[in-house]
């Protein structure tokens, strides 16, 4: 469902959402309908099930299905004297619920940031907490028997074969944690639609970079110009966001393993802006590692930059060209060192 909600977080101003009334969220929701059924006992189970091993914590009360993540927000905020920092600590959280029945309604509200605590330090709130909703609602959507059925109604609804109808659903979910492999089932889908008729050897097709259970190599060997090793002493440091205007103030510097690097540099302490597409400012990250948890294409690796104050590694973008511009790891990072260009921007 994020492929529909790029950069927006949609609402529904009402107490009363679709079908019954949902208490629990006030009233500001994100609701989606997926026209599948699931009333049995046995299919709710079966969801509950396969969340779990997803990594969210999941509750269940009747017809209902709530899945929640919780993390932590780290910064500094102004003490007693003006010119002190102290290092402070928020635990958010963002629930998803799923109603169940003739058709399968996932809603979401977005609570006030008060509702945690006078946490006013934290930025870009609501943005990282839509993008958080929005990896559990792809990760619901894949890793479930809602996905089986989804699959079953594009092929019904929209005449699909199964392989069209298995790329939909993952077009539909770019942001899926801990995808589940469904090649070896739309093999089996093929093989059973005419037992009576010889059907073709089908093989399955390699998993894409969202549906796969490993990450594959990363091509290394590409230009390599630069030296994360040296001995400069120029550093200052930088508190974020990262200056979306940088590509028209700085210069491209060199490059490593092809990727693009945009001085100054000297390092270890000033190691500059890396990327094309996905780009990270070196000198602000932090190595909180949420842009690599959220890519759901597994854009990033880690890459050591021994000996700079900031961090002592940082998230290279080795498969830069693998971006599916979801924005999930420029949403969710903490000190906001990440900006994403579509391509040719």
């Amino acid at each position: 469902m994020s492929a529909l909600l790029r950069d927006r977080v949609w609402v529904m101003l009402s107490e009363v959402a679709k079908r019954g009334v949902y208490p629990l969220h006030g009233s500001r929701l994100g609701i989606f309908r997926i026209p599948v059924e699931i009333t049995g006992h046995s299919d709710v189970s079966a969801i509950i099930n396969s969340l779990k091993s997803s990594g969210f914590k999941v509750d269940s009360y009747a017809d209902r299905i709530y899945v929640t993540d919780k993390w932590t927000e780290s910064g500094t905020e102004s003490g007693i004297d003006a010119t002190t920092k102290q290092a402070v600590e928020a635990n958010l959280e963002i629930t998803v619920e799923i109603v169940t029945g003739d058709v399968v309604d996932i809603i979401y509200q977005i609570k006030p940031l008060e509702y945690f605590g006078d946490h006013y330090w934290i930025k870009n709130y609501r943005q990282k907490t839509d993008t958080k909703a929005k990896i559990i609602i792809d990760t619901i959507i894949w890793n479930t028997k809602i996905g089986d059925k989804l699959i079953d109604h594009f092929k019904k609804s929209q005449k699909l074969s199964p392989d069209d109808a298995l790329k939909k659903l993952d077009e539909m979910t770019p942001l899926k944690m801990k995808p589940i492999s469904r090649e070896a089932s739309l093999t089996q889908d093929v093989k059973a639609l005419d037992k009576n008729v010889p059907q073709p050897q089908v093989q399955a097709s390699p998993p894409s970079a969202t549906t796969a259970t490993q990450t594959p190599p990363a091509m290394t060997g590409g230009n390599t110009t630069i030296s994360l090793v040296g001995t400069g002493n120029s550093y200052s440091k930088i508190e974020g966001p990262i200056d979306p205007d940088f590509k028209s103030k700085r210069q491209v510097t060199g490059t490593y393993q092809g990727i693009k690097v945009w001085g100054p540099i000297d390092p270890p302490g000033q190691v500059g802006i890396w990327g094309t597409e996905v780009t990270v400012d070196f000198d602000i990250c932090i190595a909180d590692g949420a842009c690599i948890e959220a890519c759901p294409v597994n854009v990033f690796e880690w890459i050591d930059t021994p000996g700079h104050p900031a961090s002592e590694k940082k998230p290279f973008m080795i498969r830069e060209k693998d971006c599916i511009f979801c924005m999930a790891c420029e949403n969710v990072c903490p000190p906001q060192c990440v900006k994403i260009f579509q391509r040719n921007q």
